[in-house]
């Protein structure tokens, strides 16, 4: 498995991925499919200024993460937002710890000193997956999303990088 930079050929496969997220879980937030166009449009705003990165095995892309702004106000140009993504099938093999270092290199090297992660509650993988790479807990916004029915609890995870 390598782990890289997105290329534009990688958007659809990406696309791809995400989309399970927002049908089948309450991962995501969006409750809605996105079109390719849409997609692209938010990866390329996000690639033009912060790391956009690939898991491939086998010429098949498994995976993405990225950093992206974490609020417009200039005093937090230092801190991320961290995403990432695994193909459903992909999951427990370290491909979200191959990316989360490639995205915490670049990162640091753009002068990002802190990441944060938002994680639905009742995403216990995801939990795990930061509290085992470093990241502490450091608030809940309670009962804040509701998709499927479900009333969810949204936890914010912190680490610093720099």
């Amino acid at each position: 498995m390598i782990v890289r930079k997105l290329t534009e050929n990688d958007i659809g496969r990406c696309l791809e991925i995400y989309n399970y997220y927002i049908e089948e879980t309450t991962v995501s937030f969006e409750e809605d499919p996105l079109a390719y166009d849409a997609f692209a449009a938010r990866v390329g705003r996000i690639s033009a200024s912060y790391p956009f990165v690939v898991a491939e095995e086998d010429g098949v892309v498994v995976g993405y993460a990225y950093l992206d702004r974490f609020h417009e106000r200039s005093a937090y140009r230092f801190t991320a937002d961290l995403s990432i993504y695994l193909d459903k099938n992909c999951l427990a093999r370290g491909t979200g710890g191959m990316l989360l270092e490639e995205t915490e290199k670049l990162g640091a090297e753009m002068g990002i000193t802190n990441i944060i992660s938002l994680v639905t509650g009742e995403n216990a993988r995801s939990v795990a997956f930061h509290e085992k790479h470093g990241f502490k807990q450091v608030g809940c916004l309670e009962k804040v999303g509701v998709k499927f029915g479900k009333v969810l609890d949204v936890f914010y995870f912190q680490k610093s990088i720099g």
